[in-house]
């Protein structure tokens, strides 16, 4: 029962992401089970109405009832309702696109964003994005805050494939700049994602000091970055945190 319930999840997960419709060859094929399996899982999954078979088709895709359940999710986060103000706020100040994520096994996770007017949005920033840790601020920050007895495991399983020249690909290297993040409150990339793109985040913290989640901002293009724009850019996104640190209930720093 519980193999059957792990692989409906994986399915709808690999239904999600991809831009096709799927057969049950295909799905079969990908995930090597029997075509039996499968369809019965698609069935289940057509029952509950998260997917839905083409008609005049054997393809099958996810259906928007996912969406009901994600915004569910979503509109119950007290962090993400606590810190939205705050992250407007942000985002006018700087003139640039702002972002919201919690704690996610070990990574970060988009749960909110702001766009400025005038500003076009980036797929990087959607809700429910994942960021690698060696390469996107909030990522870092989340990293940063993990267990110490945790950490060298965590940093065993990651994926450490450069994505450019400057990526950190060296555990070693990432733990000193993990012990950085927590000394100064704030992590930045520089190109480590992509050539050109620069991000600043900062840890929100709740009652308790324990992480609760990263408010992250998104620099403008390279030709503008100056010390002083990445001063004002770290100081404005660790101001915010701590103030949305403090509305959920943690002390501010002395």
């Amino acid at each position: 029962m519980n193999n059957t319930l792990q692989n409906g999840f994986m399915l709808l997960e690999f239904m999600a992401e991809s831009a096709n419709e799927c057969s049950v060859k295909e799905l079969a094929e990908h995930f090597k089970l029997p075509n039996s399996h499968i369809c019965r899982l698609l069935k289940t999954l057509a029952e509950t109405g998260y997917v839905q078979q083409i008609p005049g088709s054997r393809k099958y895709r996810i259906s928007l009832k996912i969406l009901c359940l994600s915004n569910a999710r979503l509109l119950k986060i007290t962090l993400r309702q606590k810190a939205r103000l705050y992250l407007q706020k942000l985002a006018v100040k700087l003139g640039n696109p702002v972002y919201l994520t919690a704690p996610f096994n070990g990574r970060s996770i988009t749960i909110d964003t702001f766009f400025p007017e005038n500003t076009a949005g980036d797929a990087g920033l959607a809700i429910g994005a994942v960021h690698l840790p060696n390469c996107h601020a909030c990522g870092k920050v989340c990293a940063a805050y993990l267990p110490e007895a945790e950490l060298d495991g965590f940093l065993a399983g990651m994926d450490w494939t450069a994505r450019t020249v400057h990526t950190i690909t060296s555990p070693e290297s990432f733990k000193q700049e993990l012990a950085k993040i927590r000394q100064e409150r704030v992590a930045t990339i520089v190109s480590e994602n992509q050539l050109g793109l620069g991000a600043v985040a900062s840890p929100i913290f709740n009652a308790a000091g324990e992480l609760a989640g990263a408010v992250g901002a998104v620099l403008p293009g390279e030709r503008y970055w100056t010390d002083e724009l990445w001063e004002k850019f770290k100081t404005e996104t660790r101001n915010t945190a701590e103030s949305i640190s403090f509305a959920i209930g943690c002390p501010l720093p002395e």
